[in-house]
């Protein structure tokens, strides 16, 4: 997305609000036995009446299972809340939805806050209102949610796919997880297959708009239909594991487990077995390397760093130059997904950047072409080639907000395995001796002028990520250009 849509968000901004979801407001007061927190599909066990109190708070996990806990805090799980960017357009399509996102955002971010109906919403509180909610319903996706949830109601969505907060939430003394014969003194314990599995996941890594049914966010469908998915690696094979591991995982496409590698091994927990041949790491890192660092939460730096690292070894670059015509050459710059299990990029793909920079200077240091290097107000230029989605509303119109998009209309993600080319014809001087180009492959979570209006101008610059780079050398000889040194 290189500026598109950022005038729906600022037309909201000014008083203009497009209630693109308006409809969705009816549903989710008509709520249901089989889906009591529309148009969200979580649900409680037994259809009981939820308590805040009824989870454990994350800090009772910290003494029998350190390991665990000093990886999920500062995750993007532990912040799902209080993440000023998801409470900031979650603010924004409260108002502009009259109340339709309330559960279906919350639901994902907080389930026992909507679940206990605790959750508050101030529209008055900077920058656009903020939610509040007590205890554990604050700690985001924390450990007595993940753990106590025992199904998954993918049979009750309009989809019939993972989605939506499509889980059973069972909060009590039975914690479940992926390891057989797990023990403890602290609580009961249980095997669950979903826990092993990329479903599991999937009830809140693919989003569908609740009314038009449109994939707004589809990570793990983009991980069902890969090569990954073929050879039974999961999403934990990736995100919960160290990302040497992770590579490993992508370039041989075995699962963690076959690895064999000692040091994912241990002890889950304490008075359980000692001797465990894996044991997941919970800090759940992707490509976000700006929210907490931003917040400056205990452990956000590392985060950031690992998030840069996954970023760096995600993706591959291979340059080439053809000749058209004469002098008129064209580069060609291969991206390949090399090693992530969904679409580079995954999530709002329509809000996410991916793209290209591309410089060719010759001998002389004329510049002969340029693309994709960011502007004063740190926006990517018109003709930037990107990977990113481009959405539109149900009128045809431009927009980033995601409970607006009807449909893409362009979406030149790339595929786990697969590749995509940008391309710039450019003239070689006959006197230009050689070529030097230099292709970058930058990242960015959100565009700068999404961030002015969601956080604030002003509020935070938002930096680019350099997941890959090439530079190459290629002799010229009469205006003509021969193979790269």
């Amino acid at each position: 997305m290189r500026g598109r849509g950022l005038a729906a968000v600022a037309a909201f901004v000014v008083g203009i609000p497009t209630l693109a979801l308006a409809d969705a407001a009816a549903p989710q007061a008509g709520a249901t036995a089989e889906q009591p927190f529309p148009p969200s599909y979580i649900t409680v066990e037994g259809g009981k009446a939820a308590k805040v109190d009824d989870w454990q708070d994350p800090s009772m996990c910290v003494g029998c299972h350190p390991r665990q806990a000093a990886g999920w805090q500062g995750s993007m799980h532990s912040i799902a809340f209080t993440d000023p960017v998801f409470q900031n357009l979650w603010a924004l399509g409260d108002k502009a939805t009259k109340g339709a996102t309330f559960n279906h955002c919350g639901a994902c971010h907080t389930g026992p806050g909507i679940a206990s109906g605790t959750v508050k919403f101030d529209p008055d509180k900077p920058v656009h209102g903020e939610f509040t909610a007590p205890g554990v319903a604050a700690k985001g996706v924390s450990c007595d949610l993940c753990h106590t949830i025992s199904a998954s109601n993918v049979m009750k969505t309009a989809t019939l796919e993972h989605g939506n907060a499509s889980y059973v939430m069972s909060p009590g003394p039975v914690k479940r997880g992926p390891l057989q014969e797990s023990k403890s003194p602290f609580h009961e314990t249980a095997y669950s297959e979903l826990h092993t599995k990329a479903a599991f996941c999937g009830n809140c890594h693919n989003i569908f708009h609740p009314t038009n049914h449109f994939p707004v966010e589809r990570t793990y469908d983009e991980w069902k239909y890969s090569i990954y998915a073929q050879n039974g690696i999961q999403c934990q094979d990736c995100h919960m594991t160290p990302v040497k591991t992770a590579i490993k995982v992508a370039d041989t496409l075995k699962p963690a487990k076959a690895l064999g590698d000692k040091e994912l091994g241990g002890a889950a927990g304490m008075g359980g077995p000692t001797d465990r041949s894996l044991v997941h790491e919970h800090g759940f890192v992707g490509g976000n390397a700006i929210i907490a660092p931003l917040m400056k939460v205990q452990g956000g730096e590392e985060h950031k760093a690992i998030a840069v690292e996954r970023l760096q070894n995600a993706a591959e670059l291979e340059v080439k130059v053809e000749q058209l015509k004469d002098n008129l050459h064209l580069l060609k710059v291969k991206v390949i997904n090399a090693r992530a299990g969904h679409h580079l990029p995954t999530s709002l793909t329509e809000v996410r950047q991916i793209w290209v920079e591309a410089v060719v200077t010759d001998s002389k240091g004329r510049e002969l072409m340029r693309s994709g290097t960011l502007t004063a107000q740190n926006e990517l230029p018109a003709d930037t080639v990107a990977f990113n989605s481009h959405a539109v509303d149900k009128d045809g119109k431009d927009t980033v907000l995601p409970w607006e998009v009807s449909r893409f209309v362009d979406s030149p993600t790339i595929p786990p395995r697969g590749y995509k080319y940008a391309k710039y014809p450019f003239n070689v001087p006959a006197d230009a001796g050689s070529l030097k180009v230099v292709a970058k492959l930058n990242y960015r979570s959100y565009p700068q002028g999404v961030a002015d209006i969601i956080l604030g101008k002003g509020a935070v610059k938002i930096p680019t990520f350099e997941m890959e780079s090439v530079t190459k050398e290629f002799p010229v000889s009469k205006g003509k250009v021969a193979a790269a040194k």
